[in-house]
C-alpha cells in the first residue's frame, strides 16, 4: 500500500508539471498573438529602430546630419505608411465581398506596392544623402561594420 501511494504521488507531480508547462506555453502563445494582432504601428517601429541603429554609430556633426536627414524624410515615410494601411484595408474589404472584384483587388495591391516602393526609395534616399555628407571616418566605420556582416554570409 505504501508503494502505491508513492507511485500515485509521483504520477500526480509529473502530471501537474506537464499541465503547468502546457498551460504556460498556451498562455505565452496567446499573449504573443494578441500583442502582434494589436500592434498596428510595427512599420513605424521598424523605421525607428533602423534610424536608431544608424544614429547609434555616429557622433557629433555626423550624428546631427543624420538626424536632420531622417527628420526631412520622416513625413514622406509616414505618408507612405498611411497609404499602405489604406491600401491593405481596401484589399481586405474587396476580398470580404461575396464576389470580389478583381480590379479592386488589383488596384489595392498596386497601391500597397507603390507605397512600399515609396518607403524603400525614401529610406534609401535618406541613407544616400546621409552617406554623402558624412565624414570620412564615419563612412569608414559604417563600411567596416557592413563588411563584418557581409563576411558572415
Amino acid at each position: 500500500m505504501f508503494e502505491n501511494k508513492k507511485l500515485i504521488y509521483i504520477v500526480l507531480a509529473i502530471s501537474l508539471a506537464v499541465n503547468f508547462i502546457l498551460i504556460g506555453a498556451a498562455g505565452s502563445a496567446a499573449w504573443r498573438w494578441n500583442k502582434v494582432k494589436s500592434d498596428s504601428a510595427w512599420l513605424e517601429k521598424r523605421i525607428e529602430r533602423s534610424e536608431q541603429h544608424v544614429l547609434r554609430r555616429l557622433e557629433g556633426a555626423d550624428r546631427d546630419l543624420a538626424q536632420n536627414v531622417f527628420r526631412e524624410r520622416r513625413p514622406v515615410l509616414l505618408a507612405a505608411i498611411g497609404e499602405i494601411r489604406s491600401a491593405r484595408a481596401a484589399f481586405r474589404n474587396a476580398l470580404s465581398e461575396e464576389s470580389p472584384d478583381p480590379t479592386a483587388l488589383t488596384a489595392a495591391l498596386d497601391r500597397s506596392q507603390a507605397a512600399a516602393q515609396e518607403i524603400n526609395e525614401a529610406f534609401h534616399g535618406a541613407i544616400r544623402d546621409m552617406a554623402q555628407g558624412l565624414s570620412p571616418e564615419a563612412r569608414r566605420k559604417i563600411a567596416s561594420r557592413m563588411n563584418r556582416y557581409d563576411d558572415e554570409d
